[in-house]
């Protein structure tokens, strides 16, 4: 079966971080009231043996930012999402074509958000955040509970904030760790670049801007630098509707192969496509 719908955009919701997270992102067994603030220089990141280990770290934490909860299926296997009372996989393919894929479990059910040309969905870029920091430990050589996946902007914010220094230790003799001080504070300004998906609200949709069309002052200035740079330039898609996206559902063919029956699925199907509409890309029915 198929669906081609209509929808408009709601009114852009600003980002915002779940403080009430922010328990996931540190340590509890230490007190760092009262220690010093100060650098922490780490070098490796581009190292084979951390970039395994953060890939184990973002499959664990299902892809997601374990602050903020936006999430990417672009860069995992899978990504297990609730939705309702179903259990779905989330993928996102962008080699060549722009398509979202939801697999609805317990059914023989799929969903597919084909975009159009030149119509793509932001995904967050997920780093991995270190709960503390030893002196003279390589970044890979940490237990995986020291380590958490947040997305790039929430991971400058955790690094921004006063009373959450993260905290700096040493390891001594007796395997008990001795604080050393906390990090200091590095500035927050998320900035909004129209060359670079990452700094796009997440699942944000954005469409390739080739010509500067309805640029005007500062945004055009820069487009002209990207331009010369031979950078791309996205815009927010503010419409969303049969010219940009076509909703395919893919079924069992025979009944027989499937528990549930053709009107079941049906319900099923509606339910995830609107729910993935206007509660996870932010548009709702026109």
């Amino acid at each position: 079966m198929c669906s081609i719908s209509s929808f408009h955009k709601k009114k852009e919701d600003s980002f915002e971080i779940k403080n009430d997270n922010l328990k996931n992102v540190q340590l509890h067994d230490f007190i760092t009231e009262g220690l010093s603030k100060t650098e922490v220089h780490q070098i490796g990141y581009e190292d084979e043996r951390w970039i395994e280990k953060s890939k184990t770290i973002k499959a664990r934490d299902n892809y997601t930012c374990q602050l903020c909860n936006a999430f990417n299926p672009q860069i995992g296997d899978f990504v297990f999402i609730k939705q309702g009372d179903y259990e779905t996989v989330h993928r996102y393919f962008w080699a060549g074509t722009s398509k979202y894929e939801i697999t609805v479990k317990g059914y023989i059910l799929i969903i597919t958000f084909d975009f159009m040309p030149g119509y793509h969905l932001a995904m967050p870029r997920l780093n991995v955040h270190h709960k503390i920091y030893y002196k003279n430990r390589n970044l890979w050589d940490y237990d995986q509970d020291s380590l958490v996946t947040l997305c790039e902007s929430c991971h400058h914010y955790v690094h921004s904030l006063n009373d959450i220094g993260i905290p700096i230790a040493e390891e001594t003799m007796n395997g008990q760790p001795k604080l050393l001080g906390v990090t200091s504070p590095k500035p927050y300004h998320p900035k909004l670049d129209h060359t670079d998906l990452g700094t796009f609200r997440p699942l944000a949709l954005v469409k390739e801007n080739l010509w500067g069309d309805g640029l005007q002052g500062q945004d055009l200035l820069d487009f002209r630098k990207a331009k010369n740079s031979k950078k791309q330039w996205y815009d927010y898609c503010k419409i969303l509707d049969e010219h940009v996206v076509r909703i395919n559902y893919f079924t069992a063919e025979n009944e027989f192969l499937s528990k549930h029956t053709r009107e079941e699925t049906r319900k099923v199907a509606n339910f995830i496509k609107e729910d993935f509409i206007k509660n996870f890309l932010g548009f709702s029915y026109r």
